[in-house]
This record gives C-alpha cells, sequence and structure tokens, in this order.
C-alpha cells in the first residue's frame, strides 16, 4: 500500500461522502425506501417482531459476529506478540483498533447527532418529525440515538482486518473486505426492514468504519516495510568474517 493508494482511497472517501449527502440531504429516498415495509393498518413495522429477523438475524447474526470478534482479537494478540508471520505486529494493531474504534467512534456519533429511528417518525407511527442530518431538532423533541448504524457496524467493522490481512495477499484482503461489506449490508438493510434504520444510517456507518480502517492504516506505516522486519543476506563483516 504506497503513499498513492492511500491518496486515491482518501480521495474515494470525500467524493464518496459528498455523493451520500447529496443523494439524502436533497431527496427523500431514506423514507421512499422505508414505506415498503410499514403497514399502514397496523401502524408498525411488521417485520419487527418477526420470529427470523428479531430472534434470528438481529440477536443471533450480532452474537455470532461478536463470537467471531472474540477470536479474532485472539489472534491478533498472537499476532502483536510475533508468533503470527502472516500478520505483522502493525497489521495485528489494525485490526485489533479497528474492532474497537469502530463500533466505539459509531456509540458516541450515536449520542451526538440526534437522529431517530423510522419507527419513531411521524410518518412512521412514531412522535419525531423527520429531518436532515443536520437540522436542528425541536427542544420539546426526546432525542434520537439512531445515526449511525450500530447494527451495520459490527459487521463493516471487519474492514479492518480485512486490511490488515493486505500485506500478505492483496487477494485474501479484497475478499475480506467485500465479505465484510456484503455482512455490514445485511445486518443494515435487516435492520431497515424492521424499521430500525434508514439506508443512510447504513451507508454513513460503512463510510466511518473505512476511514477509520484506512486512518489505522496509514497512522500505523501497515504496508511500509522497516528496516528492522528486512531480511539480512549474508556476507563478510568488517573483519571478513560471513554473518548468516
Amino acid at each position: 500500500m504506497t503513499r498513492r493508494w492511500f491518496l486515491g482511497h482518501g480521495l474515494l472517501l470525500l467524493f464518496s461522502a459528498a455523493a451520500l449527502l447529496l443523494c439524502f440531504e436533497n431527496t427523500d429516498l431514506d423514507r421512499l425506501l422505508a414505506r415498503p415495509f410499514y403497514d399502514l393498518a397496523l401502524g408498525d413495522f411488521p417485520l419487527r417482531q418477526h420470529w427470523l429477523f428479531a430472534p434470528v438475524v438481529y440477536y443471533g447474526l450480532k452474537f455470532a459476529v461478536l463470537v467471531g470478534a472474540v477470536l479474532a482479537a485472539a489472534a491478533c494478540l498472537l499476532g502483536l506478540s510475533g508468533r503470527l508471520p502472516w500478520l505483522p505486529r502493525r497489521n495485528a494493531a489494525l485490526a485489533l483498533l479497528g474492532m474497537l474504534l469502530i463500533p466505539a467512534a459509531v456509540a458516541m456519533l450515536k449520542l451526538g447527532t440526534n437522529r431517530h429511528c423510522p419507527w419513531e417518525i411521524v410518518e412512521f407511527g412514531g412522535f419525531a418529525p423527520y429531518l436532515g442530518l443536520f437540522a436542528a431538532m425541536p427542544a420539546d423533541i426526546v432525542r434520537g440515538s439512531c445515526f449511525p448504524a450500530a447494527h451495520a457496524a459490527t459487521g463493516f467493522m471487519w474492514l479492518a482486518g480485512g486490511l490488515a490481512l493486505h500485506t500478505h495477499s492483496p487477494r485474501l484482503a479484497r475478499r475480506a473486505i467485500v465479505g465484510a461489506l456484503l455482512l455490514g449490508l445485511l445486518m443494515g438493510l435487516t435492520r431497515q426492514a424492521q424499521g430500525g434504520h434508514f439506508l443512510s444510517h447504513t451507508l454513513w456507518s460503512a463510510w466511518l468504519a473505512w476511514a477509520i480502517s484506512l486512518g489505522l492504516a496509514a497512522a500505523l506505516g501497515v504496508g511500509r516495510s522497516s528496516v528492522a522486519s528486512r531480511p539480512q543476506h549474508a556476507g563478510p563483516d568488517h573483519r571478513g568474517v560471513y554473518q548468516a
């Protein structure tokens, strides 16, 4: 991963952020995509308590992902100790910090953005008005804590692990990154069908996860060789004795 590679992905982040803002702050796409899942007669999202969506896909999948995260964290600790040749210390730190910082950043933003879930919006049987991302919420409305999507972030946090594999195998890294994107989208779209999130909440979680992953990789110097890590070739020392 060269400086040019990081610059390219940094520009991609800027363009994608602009695209998300233009798309969701200037259109009604979020509510348009939420309406098919809302039952006007019922006054609720039918899939909210569905036997498959609630206990299996929401709680079950999230539990499985968290168990996987514990196992991955154990592998990262081995990498930090130098016991895994395929996971150098910098890469292990990237994966471990990503799994910690991505959910933490999403949780902090949820506390500060004051955005509501679809089932809390008046149009969908709730109490709060639908407002843009930067609009001020009326003071008499209970604060919202739905943006960005935390459930999807537990899938997107694996983006850091995928990026950590890049120096070992770019092909494996690409597969892991695609897998993380698909997992996060599955978790986010499932929650959207339940009325728990708008699509923009999920996409912004993906954007944030990738931004944190890239920032960590750049800060840790992942992919940048160091003199200490380079193999030493046999050659004579100053006394003419060959060193292996």
